[in-house]
């Protein structure tokens, strides 16, 4: 009922009750299909003038106030202030809903403050690529030794790396992209090129085969070109933010459903769950909640097999951020 070649895969409680109870419930909720047990958004922006428990808390309750009903059950925020690594470490300790990941700026790299971050639970860290695309950074400065120490540390550690790579050139009105972002900034024009960009961090990679490189956006390429780096390249991952989007309104065609979802059943562990939402001193973005929904509603509509929809949704970034897996407490949980 439940394999990837199922295109029509249902709950795995449903084929439970054909034989639980001597079959009493049999065909009961019979078109249920496959839930996810819970969201981990891996892929969050923090900003605030002060970090302290409470402020902490208070974002947290923020997007669970707003995103529980829904079943998000773990975020990961992304943090750029090294006086917040005790706070971050303390809430981590007592609330499973949080992970956290330290950004670091390109001209600032510093294996000491990683190793820091580290030792205070830090899941990994996260890097982008806009100063380069400005015209304001080498695009090769990836691949000086002082950034090689860099990844060699997180690579013995185990961590990963949440990284913008590239941006599309093109506007995006479907999900309110707008046009020659990052790039149209450069001064006299760019020194780089988002194929330049993607063959720096490939060599990263290539150079560090014990790191995770998870590229967002998708690394803003097509199905086929991931394709064929995820098979050359086995410690590169995705998240699903921005391009694996569906509007409220809408729903998938069927050509395009089969696509995509072949995709996700092939690298069905190289895909985590992502929607760049943020938090800016204590206000929650007016689009996360949406983003988080449309982010949702893409991978409901693809009809994954159960274990599929379950290591998108959670798994596998826990895996990847070597995080073990919670018991979600959503109202889901105590529905009769």
């Amino acid at each position: 009922m439940n394999t990837n070649s199922d295109p029509y895969p249902h709950s795995p409680d449903v084929r439970a009750r054909e034989t639980e109870d001597n079959g009493f419930s049999k065909g009961l909720g019979l078109h249920f299909q496959p839930s996810e047990a819970y969201w981990l958004d891996c892929h969050n922006h923090w900003a605030d003038n002060q970090w302290t428990p409470a402020v902490i808390y208070r974002n947290l309750d923020k997007f669970f106030l707003a995103l529980d009903a829904y079943r998000l059950g773990r975020m990961v925020a992304i943090m750029r202030d090294e006086s917040a690594f005790p706070v971050c470490q303390d809430v981590a300790e007592h609330d499973p809903r949080f992970g956290w990941l330290y950004r670091l700026d390109c001209d600032k790299p510093d294996p000491d403050g990683v190793q820091r971050a580290l030792d205070c639970g830090a899941l990994g860290l996260k890097l982008h690529n806009a100063p380069l695309m400005r015209g304001a950074a080498d695009p090769d400065i990836w691949l000086r030794p002082e950034w090689s120490a860099v990844f060699e540390r997180l690579s013995q550690a185990g961590r990963a790396v949440l990284w913008h790579v590239t941006q599309r050139v093109s506007a995006s009105p479907y999900h309110g992209g707008g046009k020659n972002s990052y790039w149209k900034d450069a001064q006299g024009g760019s020194k780089t090129s988002n194929e330049h960009l993607l063959q720096t961090t490939l060599e990263v990679a290539r150079r560090n085969p014990s790191l995770t490189v998870i590229g967002a956006h998708q690394l803003h390429l097509g199905l086929e070109r991931l394709a064929a780096l995820f098979d050359e390249h086995p410690n590169l991952y995705i998240d699903t933010s921005c391009s694996f989007f569906l509007r409220w309104a809408d729903e998938l065609y069927e050509n395009d459903r089969s696509i995509l979802r072949q995709f996700f059943l092939k690298y069905a562990d190289r895909i985590l769950f992502g929607t760049d939402g943020s938090i800016e001193n204590g206000a929650l973005d007016a689009n996360a909640v949406e983003a988080f929904l449309c982010h949702a509603r893409f991978i409901k509509q693809l009809r994954l097999p159960d274990g599929v929809l379950q290591q998108v949704a959670h798994a596998n970034a826990e895996r990847v951020f070597k995080w073990a897996a919670i018991t979600p407490t959503h109202p889901g949980n105590s529905r009769p």
